[in-house]
């Protein structure tokens, strides 16, 4: 039997032993399928500042707590504003709002915002679920952008998203300042009539040597 075709036929097992018999069986079935025509959300990202260094220190249960404290406490807050997690990655959660879809109704992306400021306003309580638990604290920056993705269905029927606007929204968080948010430029545009907020011009990020995206902070006006 041809060494493609053994490949092809093998069983895969996950580390806990389990049979997955869900593997394509030819060619022609396909891992991921797009589902209905692109479109457009507002999307976020919060992300663990420095935690490759924090969980070289600890144990693999102390690791697994970190990062659960963590993922949970932020989890809670997006659902409270009505996004939808989408998944984590590495320390990072990635969440979108449905209700952008709808680019003419303020509510999403007056949410998306909300959201944002919630998250930040999160951290002290964090602070103190980890000091239980004798654990380091956790700072983060937080991210958010709206434009074009792609829904991506997988053959176990788990939903992603994929398309440019999350790979700006994942490359703007670096320019976010610690237990900061900030947003991209396409976001700005539908929000920056929003009398909630101030918005102010942070810099930009080099999408090429022509085009730099413009980010955003923000803050609620007194």
């Amino acid at each position: 039997m041809p060494l493609k075709e053994k490949l092809t036929n093998l069983i895969l097992f996950d580390s806990s032993g389990y049979k997955d018999s869900r593997v394509p069986k030819s060619e022609q079935e396909e891992f991921m399928v797009a589902v209905g025509k692109p479109t457009y959300f507002c999307v976020g990202i919060v992300d663990i500042v420095d935690s490759t260094k924090i969980v070289a220190r600890l144990s693999p249960s102390k690791t697994s707590r970190y990062y659960e404290i963590f993922l949970n406490c932020m989890a809670k807050v997006v659902h409270q504003y009505n996004g939808q997690i989408l998944k984590t990655m590495g320390d990072s959660l990635l969440f979108y709002f449905p209700e952008t879809r709808y680019s003419d109704r303020k509510f999403g992306f007056l949410s998306s915002l909300e959201c944002g400021f919630e998250m930040m306003a999160t951290h002290e309580k964090l602070k103190a679920l980890l000091a239980e638990e004798m654990l380091h604290q956790i700072d983060f920056r937080i991210s958010f952008d709206y434009g074009n993705v792609t829904m991506m269905r997988n053959i176990k029927g788990d939903i992603d998203l994929v398309g440019p606007t999350i790979n700006t929204c994942s490359k703007i968080n670096g320019l976010c300042p610690v237990n900061g948010m900030v947003i991209g430029g396409d976001l700005h545009e539908k929000s920056k009539s929003f009398k909630e907020y101030n918005f102010k011009n942070s810099g930009s990020f080099s999408i090429d040597l022509k085009h730099p995206y413009p980010v955003f902070t923000l803050c609620r006006k007194q």
